[in-house]
């Protein structure tokens, strides 16, 4: 099990294609084993090796399996083993779902494949939150001055959960699943309400990431990236405002308009 996130990796670059030996920061990967419930569920895991809590928390609250707080009665890590044990009240049926699923990973197929978005833990949002494009905007680079990680390594994701006043939860990953799957099970640890928040990623707003945020009731999505025609359908569906193509003042509004406002003028 890698225990630090960053390795210095021996290399061969190429410049006007003349060889150099370098180095170069490489992020790290490792292979986690999810338990749950002693054997009810298992899962085999790739990502970055750290904040593995609230990666299986909050795993289990995306994928609709685990409803509240008080419905999780343990988390244990053994870092050095590879392995996250969850005890609680979970959603069988949720969990069932999974396994019918072809992969998870840290990539585009990692999820999403098998939801029963008819389930009783996909229902519409709340009214949620307003926000102003420009105070949006501003979030976006305070979210882009944490990227500390990418910037050493370029090979990760970001997720946070903010609000108007400024980021609450923040981090990063190999997989953009997994880094909302952190920040949104570091929020239900802490006992934080996300249904009035908002969430910022680097990913694209794919129909995966829509399914885990109807799942945990937040409202309004923000990327820098793209959106998809079956996340804007689900968004549409289930009330959640996407905003892609986040960058300084420029910005998006694909679904739920009524929570971006226009600034003054």
């Amino acid at each position: 099990m890698v225990m630090d996130v960053v390795e210095d990796y021996p290399i061969r670059r190429f410049d006007a294609g003349a060889p150099e030996a370098a180095g170069d920061k490489v992020v790290a990967e490792a292979r986690v084993e999810l338990d749950v419930n002693d054997g009810q569920f298992r899962l085999a895991m790739l990502c970055l090796p750290r904040e593995l809590d609230a990666l299986a928390v909050g795993f289990l609250a995306g994928e609709g399996a685990l409803r509240s707080r008080a419905d999780l009665r343990g988390v244990e890590v053994d870092q050095a083993a590879g392995r996250i044990r969850v005890v609680g009240d979970l959603d069988a049926d949720a969990l069932e779902a999974v396994t019918r699923r072809w992969t998870w990973g840290t990539g585009c197929g990692g999820g999403g494949t098998g939801r029963d978005m008819d389930a009783p833990a996909y229902a519409a949002v709340g009214p949620g939150l307003a926000i102003g494009a420009g105070r949006l905007g501003e979030l976006a680079a305070e979210f882009q001055g944490r990227a500390k990680l990418w910037a050493q390594t370029g090979g990760v994701h970001a997720c946070a959960l903010a609000w108007a006043e400024g980021i609450i939860f923040y981090a990063e990953d190999v997989g953009r699943h997994n880094a909302f799957d952190k920040v949104i099970g570091r929020a239900l640890l802490d006992g934080v309400d996300v249904t009035d928040k908002l969430m910022l990623t680097t990913g694209r707003l794919s129909a995966e990431i829509v399914s885990k945020a109807v799942a945990c009731r937040v409202p309004l999505l923000a990327s820098r990236s793209a959106v998809t025609t079956l996340s804007a359908s689900l968004a549409r569906r289930f009330g959640v405002t996407l905003v892609g193509f986040l960058r300084g003042r420029r910005l998006n509004v694909y679904t739920g308009f009524e929570r971006v406002l226009a600034d003054p003028v």
